[in-house]
């Protein structure tokens, strides 16, 4: 791995993460039950999180970086092994939805341990 490599990795993470953080994150203060991000019903539904005992901003924030490191894995990956713009795009495609669900998959795990589930014991 080369130095170019590592800026692209960290640039594109800082561009993702920016804009994650100011259309996601600082967005509202509050969680709208009726307009949830897709993210964030993904791990409602998937390890039946607790709405209410949940801080947006925070698990918001958690989305963000997780999101930002795929996608700049991703891109690194693909700019480095892939020459073909086509492949590089569909191997990007495929390789993004189930690194996605490893990475959501912590997240989900974390806010089980801490509790914060339905009929959980632990208060936000």
């Amino acid at each position: 791995m080369k130095l170019t490599d590592l800026y692209w990795f960290l640039g594109t993470f800082v561009v993702v993460y920016l804009l994650y953080f100011f259309f996601q994150v600082i967005r509202k203060k509050k969680m709208d039950k009726k307009r949830v991000p897709v993210e964030l019903l993904l791990l409602i539904k998937k390890y039946k999180l607790d709405i209410d005992k949940i801080n947006y901003r925070s698990i918001m924030n958690k989305i963000a970086l997780v999101s930002a490191f795929d996608i700049a894995f991703i891109a690194v990956f693909v700019m480095k092994f892939i020459d073909n713009i086509y492949l590089s795009i569909i191997v990007g495609g495929v390789l993004f939805i189930p690194l996605i669900l490893i990475t959501y998959n912590f997240i989900g795990k974390y806010y089980v341990r801490k509790g914060l589930i339905t009929n959980g014991n632990k208060e936000n």
